[in-house]
């Protein structure tokens, strides 16, 4: 939810008044994952066609008012990112709640008067700006809720909230580089997660290291969106502790996991070697880095995958691996 969800308060137009619903979506290409999800919190699915007509379709698990209010409740005490948004919209419930609305002889809501009027307005611009790419919120319309229920957490994030968050807003790959200098293309581990939450970011790159690098924005407007990076020998680290937790890159994991353990086997063969390795061997180490770098950028692709790269089972190294030396 932190990375793939929406905490807001939506609004629907009414011929009397206006309504405004708690409202949380669960937004992700696998419905697999959403539906499992469904299955023990509930909610409604729905699906979006895909921008592009190669891209995987957008599905979205929904929940709205006290449903939303119970599921937020909930994972409120395990939220960072979205953690000001949840305790906004549980405040917003419980007012929504004690306010008593009138009917008439039909059992229709009349309408709201003016003041409650005005401010589920002003708080749906509240909760609205607050999702928004650009500046961050201000203070809760007309000072209705206690600020200090929305402060930062202080404990370290857990790994199974890592595990999510890379879920998420994760990105697991090999990466390939072409110097000019350089006969050959160059390979490297790369894990990261992103998110325009900063704080986020060096929570858990206290806990689990890493550093942290800001993005250019996309638009001037939008704020700045930064990067925890993890390179070389902590890649390893990072994928032993986390991979039991994965629900969505996982199969990313398990082949960056098999890269960098291969890339070790290597470096052990070349001192062993005088630094040395067997001409005979590079196509196959060439052809064998390849199949891990398009293995893992077809995992990662919107679209269906294209190529006849096939990962190897979790369970197992990837086969065939050549020796170098």
């Amino acid at each position: 939810m932190d990375g793939e969800g929406y905490i807001a308060v939506g609004r629907i137009p009414r011929s009397r008044s206006p309504e405004f619903p708690v409202r949380v979506v669960l937004y992700n290409t696998n419905r697999e994952l959403l539906e499992a999800i469904r299955q023990h919190w509930g909610g409604t699915l729905s699906c979006s066609p895909p921008r592009k007509s190669a891209w995987k379709a957008q599905h979205a698990l929904i929940w709205t008012n006290a449903a939303a209010a119970q599921v937020i409740a909930r994972v409120a005490p395990h939220l960072r990112v979205k953690s000001r948004q949840a305790a906004a919209v549980l405040w917003f419930h419980e007012h929504l709640r004690a306010c008593q609305r009138a009917r008439d002889p039909r059992g229709r809501l009349l309408q709201l008067s003016s003041e409650e009027l005005q401010f589920r307005e002003a708080f749906h611009r509240y909760l609205k700006s607050m999702n928004a790419r650009g500046a961050s919120a201000g203070r809760m319309p007309f000072g209705s809720a206690d600020e200090g229920d929305l402060g930062e957490r202080t404990e370290h994030p857990s790994v199974e909230y890592l595990a999510g968050f890379l879920d998420a807003e994760g990105s697991v790959m090999v990466c390939k580089s072409k110097p000019k200098s350089a006969p050959n293309p160059r390979y490297q581990a790369r894990l990261s997660v992103s998110n325009t939450c900063r704080s986020v970011l060096v929570d858990i790159r206290h806990a689990f290291g890493g550093n942290i690098y800001e993005d250019p924005r996309a638009k001037a407007e939008w704020k700045p969106c930064y990067q925890l990076v993890w390179t070389g020998n902590g890649v390893e680290r990072i994928l032993r502790v986390v991979i039991p937790h994965l629900l969505l890159k996982g199969r990313q994991a398990e082949l960056l996991l098999e890269f960098v353990r291969y890339q070790r086997s290597l470096q052990s063969r070349r001192r062993g070697s005088g630094g040395t390795v067997a001409t005979s061997s590079s196509d196959e180490v060439a052809d064998y880095r390849e199949r891990l770098y398009r293995g893992c950028r077809e995992l990662n692709a919107k679209g269906r995958p294209q190529s006849s790269v096939t990962p190897a089972p979790s369970s197992s190294p990837l086969p065939l691996a050549p020796r170098a030396g």
